[in-house]
């Protein structure tokens, strides 16, 4: 929910065609990211080792969240083109 207007946002500046909508799109892709990882690391602190098993699918949040928070561009790298303008 966190990243849901920004999602809009980037995707409004991209059909408008917008020359600002790759800054949109890495603010909502950093968001995005970081916020599914976070999500994935505070679950397995609260359930401990088993979310390492895979008898839940925390596991597999975990393994997919990292990798697509660095798809297409680091979140620092993202950062640097929201600041950059």
């Amino acid at each position: 929910e966190f990243t849901e207007p920004l999602v809009h946002g980037a995707a409004l500046a991209l059909a408008a065609g917008d020359d600002g909508a790759g800054r949109e799109i890495a603010a909502a892709k950093v968001t995005a990211g970081e916020a599914a990882y976070g999500a994935a690391r505070t679950a397995l602190q609260l359930h401990g080792a088993v979310g390492y098993t895979d008898e839940l699918d925390l596991s597999l949040w975990i393994r997919k969240a990292r990798p697509l928070r660095d798809a297409w561009g680091t979140p620092a790298a993202c950062r640097t083109r929201v600041l950059a303008g």
